[in-house]
């Protein structure tokens, strides 16, 4: 994860840890499921090695919004 990242994270942590803690553990597992299907899929097309750098931050995103939408159902 580059600073940018982190940045994001912290964000989005804020963000999600406002509507409670079950939203904001949802939307983190989200964005790291989602990012690690993606990086094993890239790994499995033998399109990207064990050290090719992937951009973190549309997980972050896509995970944070998952966990917005799904919380916001589920409350």
């Amino acid at each position: 994860m580059g600073f940018g990242d982190v940045k994001l994270a912290l964000g989005a942590g804020a963000v999600l840890g406002w509507y409670g803690w079950p939203t904001l553990m949802l939307g983190t597992l989200a964005g790291f499921v989602c990012g690690a299907l993606y990086g094993g899929a890239l790994v499995v097309a033998r399109k990207a090695g064990r050290k090719t750098a992937i951009p973190f931050g549309p997980f972050l995103i896509s995970g944070a919004f998952a966990g917005l939408l799904i919380g916001a159902y589920a409350a």
